[in-house]
């Protein structure tokens, strides 16, 4: 039996994509790991068991707390993550048989260790950080990060378009993995709010600088026959839960198990999908609010020219925004007009994702 060890820089609580790629290779009988970063705490170790789909793997976390989104006031927690990764893989090679590293801040401290211990290697893409090397610090952790690609027994990315991304690499081997969810039983969580009313949703992380969730809060806070209905955890946590003291029609559900974001979601009617394009990997994206969204049949909202925003036009599953308060409100408004065409929609995108 193969052992492997999947590194990622959050606690895989939850983490969509992890928990699918754990699932899938415990399921073909490989020992699974998962090894993570826990930013709520700090902490040396713990180690407990994750429960997915259709089994449980072992989780290892190293707590070294930080705030999602901080930047450099994060740095100090980050290097002692990497500290602790370094160290385990190094003693614990016998332990190990593959190493699957999820991003360049997992994969880079784990890369040299893996190379160190001769282990082979997956580097999981979920972002590609180089995108535009235009200075030279950016372009020393783009050196660092196609070296990454190049010593990689494979790459993983989440889109073909993402080949362009990363033109300048050298990988061996270069496989695409799309964000769609497993099939999964969902959760019980019941929607709440005004059963009459047309209810937008996001889940995810809670960042202003790439999902507009303050344009969001600021637009439907004034529609009154509109309900947003949020979830996930990070920089954003505080203002969420004062905007649904503050406003009737803003409902705030904390951190969500991914059974449970399927199921609020397939409770609402329009699923959130944004992206600023003024972030270099919005353009390659492949959202998984995009995947959840063919799923259920739920019209989606999209910033014009990022990842995936070609699909919803051409097929006319949904509307696509300018980045800014007043796209968000235009696009709201058409796609609500739309309404009687939604059912059409609805059956478009399951055919679609079948």
């Amino acid at each position: 039996m193969k052992r492997v060890i999947i590194t990622r820089s959050n606690p895989v609580d939850p983490d969509s994509r992890v928990e699918k790629e754990a699932n899938s290779l415990a399921k073909l009988g490989y020992e699974v790991t998962l090894i993570v970063w826990d930013r709520a705490a700090d902490y040396k170790i713990k180690i407990d068991e994750k429960v997915l789909n259709d089994c449980i793997v072992k989780r290892i976390r190293f707590g070294s707390k930080a705030a999602y989104g901080a930047g450099l006031k994060s740095l100090m927690p980050y290097l002692k993550f990497q500290f602790r990764l370094f160290k385990w893989l190094v003693h614990n090679r016998k332990l190990y048989d593959i190493c699957h590293f999820c991003d360049f801040d997992t994969a880079f401290t784990g890369s040299i260790a893996a190379r160190l211990m001769r282990k082979k290697y997956i580097f999981d893409l979920f972002d590609y950080l180089s995108t535009n090397a235009d200075t030279m610090f950016r372009k020393a952790i783009k050196h660092c990060e196609d070296g990454v690609i190049n010593h990689s027994w494979a790459s993983i990315i989440c889109t073909e378009q993402r080949k362009e991304q990363i033109k300048d690499a050298k990988p061996r081997q270069i496989v695409v993995i799309h964000n769609s969810p497993d099939e999964i039983e969902l959760g019980g969580l019941k929607v709440k709010g005004d059963p009459q009313k047309i209810k937008i949703v996001y889940v995810g992380v809670l960042q202003q600088k790439q999902r507009m969730l303050k344009e969001l809060v600021d637009v439907i806070s004034k529609m009154s026959s509109v309900e947003f209905h949020v979830g996930g955890f990070g920089e954003l946590e505080e203002y969420l839960i004062e905007a649904e003291k503050k406003y009737n029609n803003i409902f705030f559900y904390g951190k969500l198990q991914y059974k449970d974001t399927l199921a609020l979601e397939k409770q609402c009617d329009i699923i959130t999908a944004i992206y600023n394009p003024i972030v270099a990997n919005s353009l390659y994206a492949a959202p998984n609010k995009f995947y959840e969204g063919l799923m259920l049949g739920k019209p989606l909202i999209m910033v014009k020219n990022t990842g995936m925003s070609d699909v919803v036009e051409n097929n006319g599953i949904g509307e696509l925004i300018e980045c800014s308060q007043e796209g968000v409100q235009e696009g709201l408004k058409h796609l609500i007009e739309d309404k009687d065409n939604w059912p059409y929609v609805h059956k478009k995108m399951m055919d679609m994702y079948n």
